[in-house]
C-alpha cells in the first residue's frame, strides 16, 4: 500500500533554509591537526601514490554526554511531531498567512527586553537605542508589535542580541554539546543563556501565549525538519555538526566575496528545487521486494492521471529520492506529461541497507547491477498495480545517477541481460574518470592548504570563518539569480567537506552493515562520536584504497588491482557498447569541475550537448536547461 506524502519546504522557508540543505558538512568548521589512524591490516597496492597527511581533520564540539543527548533528542523529537506538528497544521489551517506574520512580529517586539538587556551587556549602545525606539515606534504606531511600521516605514534595522552572544563575547567558549528537553540543542554555555533569555521575555513566561509563540516558530521549519528526519542517516549527527557551525560566529563581521567561478556555480544545484510547493504531497511512497537482499526498497512515484510514458529517476552522491534535486527532477518530467518514479541513490544508506548485493558501494558495474535490479522490479510492480498506465519507460540519471544510468545502457546492450530495456537512458553531468573525479572532490577539501600555505593555524582559522559565513548565508538567503557571495576557495571547501560528510555517513553505514576490519574505533549505535572522527579522516582516493579495492580484490575476486578496478569503473571501459546504445543522450558543463579535459573530449566522441556553465550540475535550476533536457524524451510520449 502507498501513503500520501507530507508537503515540500515553502519558497520562503527554503530561500534561508537552501544553503543548508546543501552545506550540513560546513558545519564541522573547528579543526584539529590530530594524526590519522593507521589502516588496520591494509596493504594495498598502490596506495602509497594517493596517501595524503590530512591538513584539515575533525573535530566537533565535545559530545560526553551522547548517549543521553541521544535519549533527550529523541524524546524532542516525540514532542515535535506529536504535539508542535499537529498544532502548527491546524494553525496554519484556522489562520491566514498575513495573521500568523503579525503574530510572528508580536513574539519578536514582546522580546525587546532581552535584546536589550544584551546590547547593553555588549557595549552596543546604539544597537539599545535602535531596539528601544523600535519597541515605542511598534508597540504604538504598530498596535503592541502585530505591524513593524519601524522597518516598513522608518528602515530602522533590528539589533539582535542574546545571552548565548553576550558570554561569547565575554569569552565563555562553550565545550561540551548538550541537548535538553524542550530548549533541544545547544551547549554547556547555550543552555542557561537559553534560560535568561526566557526569562527577560514576557512572550515567554505566559504559558499559553508561550505555545503559540513556539508553534508559530517552530512551526516554520518543520518542512525542513521532516525531510531531515526522513533522509539523514543520522539526524543527531547532523544536528549537532549545524550547531557547531555556529560556535564564536555570533559576534563577527564577516567580508563576502562573490566570485564568478565553476565552484560558486556548482553550489547554484541548491536551487532546483520544486516549482509547486504542494508536489512532493501528490507523489507516493511504496516499496518493492529486492529479490537478491529478500528486503523491501522504498521509492516514490506519481503516475499520470491516462496512460503515459514514465521516467526513472537516480538522483547523485548520496542522494536520497525525497531531496530537493529528485524532486525537481519528478516535476519536470511530471510538468510535460510523463509520469515519474525515483529511488535513492547506491551511496544513501536507503539503497544499501534494502538494496545493495555488495558491502561496500563505489564500484560502478556492482552499483549498477543492483540499480538495475531494483528499477526491473519497481517497474513491474508499477504494471500489475497500475495496469495500462505505463507505456514507454525512460531513464534519467544526474551526476552519479547519471553514471549509473550509462552503466546500464551499456550493460543492455551486452549478451545475455534479462532485465529491462529503457527507450531512453538521459546522463546529466555524468562523472567519466573514478580517478580524476574522487581526485577532485579530494582537492576542494584542501582548500585551507591553498588559503595559507603552510601554516596550519592559519588554515583552522580560515575553515572556522568559512563554516562561519556559510551560517550567516543561511540565516540572510540568497537569490537564485544573484552570484553565491563566496570566493572560489571557499566555495571549494564548501564543495569538499560537503561531500566528505556524505563520505563519512557512507563509510559508517556500509560498516555497520558489513565490517571489513579497516576501522579502528568501535561504530556503536548510541556513542558514534568516535568512530565518526576516524571515519572523517578518510578522503575518497583512500575510501577506495582502504574498503572498495580490498573487498572487490580479496572478497569478490571481481578485479586484481587499483588500475583494474579504476580502469572498469570509468566510462570509458564501456565505450564500445555505449557507442551501440543509440537511445543513449549525454548532457555536461563546459566548466564541471569534476571532468578532466579528456572527459571532455570523450563526452564529446559520444555527442553529448554541452552547455556553457554550470560547475557540476548548477545550471539546473533554469528553465532553458531543463527544457532542452526534456527535448530529449519528449518523442516518448504518445503520438511521438
Amino acid at each position: 500500500m502507498s501513503e500520501s506524502r507530507t508537503g515540500v519546504l515553502s519558497r520562503a522557508v527554503w530561500v534561508r533554509a537552501v544553503l543548508l540543505c546543501l552545506l550540513p558538512a560546513v558545519a564541522a568548521c573547528a579543526f584539529s591537526g590530530t594524526e590519522r589512524r593507521a589502516w588496520k591490516d591494509y596493504d594495498g597496492p598502490g596506495a602509497e601514490h594517493f596517501l595524503r597527511e590530512e591538513m584539515v581533520d575533525l573535530e566537533i564540539l565535545g559530545d560526553f554526554g551522547e548517549p543521553t543527548n541521544r535519549a533527550f533528542r529523541n524524546f524532542n523529537h516525540f514532542f515535535t511531531v506529536a504535539l508542535v506538528d499537529p498544532l502548527y497544521r491546524g494553525y496554519r489551517w484556522v489562520l491566514p498567512e498575513a495573521v500568523r506574520n503579525s503574530i510572528g512580529r508580536l513574539g519578536r517586539n514582546l522580546a525587546y527586553p532581552k535584546r536589550l538587556v544584551n546590547n547593553l551587556l555588549q557595549g552596543r549602545f546604539a544597537g539599545a537605542g535602535t531596539e528601544t525606539l523600535r519597541f515605542l515606534i511598534n508597540t504604538t504606531v504598530g498596535i503592541v508589535g502585530l505591524f513593524d511600521p519601524a522597518s516598513g516605514l522608518l528602515e530602522l534595522e533590528p539589533s539582535e542580541a542574546s545571552f548565548s552572544q553576550t558570554f561569547d563575547k565575554w569569552g565563555w567558549d562553550g565545550s561540551q554539546y548538550l541537548v535538553v528537553p524542550i530548549l533541544d540543542r545547544g551547549s554547556d554555555r547555550d543552555t542557561p543563556a537559553a534560560l535568561l533569555d526566557m526569562a527577560f521575555n514576557p512572550g515567554a513566561l505566559a504559558p499559553g501565549l508561550s505555545l503559540l509563540l513556539k508553534v508559530d516558530r517552530e512551526g516554520a521549519r518543520l518542512d525542513d525538519y521532516r525531510r531531515l528526519y526522513r533522509t539523514c542517516y543520522d539526524p543527531y549527527a547532523f544536528l549537532h555538526i549545524i550547531f557547531q557551525l555556529g560556535q564564536g560566529g555570533e559576534n563577527r563581521a564577516f567580508k563576502y566575496e562573490a566570485q564568478k567561478c565553476s565552484e560558486a556555480e556548482t553550489i547554484k544545484e541548491i536551487f532546483f528545487r520544486p516549482k509547486d510547493e504542494d508536489f512532493a504531497s501528490a507523489c507516493e511512497d511504496d516499496e518493492v521486494l529486492i529479490a537478491a537482499t529478500a528486503k523491501q526498497l522504498p521509492y516514490s512515484y506519481i503516475l499520470q492521471p491516462e496512460p503515459a510514458p514514465i521516467v526513472f529517476i537516480l538522483p547523485g552522491l548520496g542522494g536520497h529520492r525525497d531531496s530537493e534535486a529528485s524532486l525537481a527532477l519528478m516535476e519536470m518530467v511530471h510538468r510535460h506529461g510523463f509520469s515519474a518514479a525515483a529511488i535513492s541513490s547506491t551511496m544513501c544508506c536507503e539503497f544499501m541497507e534494502s538494496a545493495a548485493t555488495v558491502a561496500v558501494p563505489g564500484y560502478g558495474p556492482c552499483d549498477a547491477a543492483d540499480v538495475h535490479a531494483a528499477l526491473d522490479a519497481i517497474c513491474k510492480q508499477l504494471q500489475e498495480e497500475h495496469p495500462g498506465r505505463i507505456t514507454r519507460k525512460g531513464l534519467l540519471g544526474l551526476s552519479l545517477g547519471g553514471y549509473h544510468a550509462l552503466l546500464i545502457a551499456a550493460a543492455a546492450q551486452a549478451p545475455g541481460n534479462a532485465l529491462m530495456d529503457f527507450d531512453r537512458y538521459v546522463a546529466v553531468s555524468p562523472p567519466v574518470s573514478l580517478r580524476s573525479s574522487i581526485a577532485e572532490l579530494d582537492e576542494c577539501f584542501h582548500a585551507p592548504e591553498q588559503a595559507a600555505p603552510g601554516d596550519r593555524a592559519a588554515q583552522r582559522a580560515w575553515a572556522n570563518e568559512t563554516g562561519m559565513k556559510v551560517l550567516r548565508l543561511v540565516a540572510q538567503g540568497v537569490p537564485a539569480a544573484d552570484p553565491i557571495p563566496l570566493s572560489a576557495l571557499e566555495a571549494r571547501f564548501v564543495i569538499g567537506l560537503y561531500y566528505r560528510l556524505q563520505l563519512m555517513f557512507v563509510i559508517h553505514c556500509s560498516q555497520s552493515r558489513h565490517d571489513l576490519g579497516v576501522l579502528q574505533t568501535d561504530l556503536g549505535s548510541i556513542i558514534r562520536g568516535p568512530s565518526y572522527e576516524e571515519i572523517f579522516d578518510y578522503s575518497f582516493l583512500e575510501y577506495l584504497y582502504a574498503f572498495v579495492l580490498p573487498y572487490y580484490a580479496k572478497e569478490k575476486g571481481q578485479v586484481s588491482g587499483p588500475e583494474e578496478l579504476i580502469r572498469k569503473a570509468s566510462l570509458t571501459d564501456c565505450e564500445r557498447l555505449l557507442r551501440k546504445n543509440k537511445k543513449v543522450r549525454l548532457f555536461a558543463n563546459e566548466d564541471d569541475i569534476l571532468l578532466a579535459e579528456a572527459d571532455r573530449a570523450w563526452l564529446r566522441k559520444l555527442q553529448a550537448h554541452f552547455f556553457p556553465d554550470g560547475g557540476h550540475t548548477g545550471n539546473l535550476w533554469r528553465t532553458e536547461v531543463q527544457e532542452r533536457i526534456m527535448e530529449e524524451l519528449s518523442d516518448l510520449a504518445p503520438g511521438k
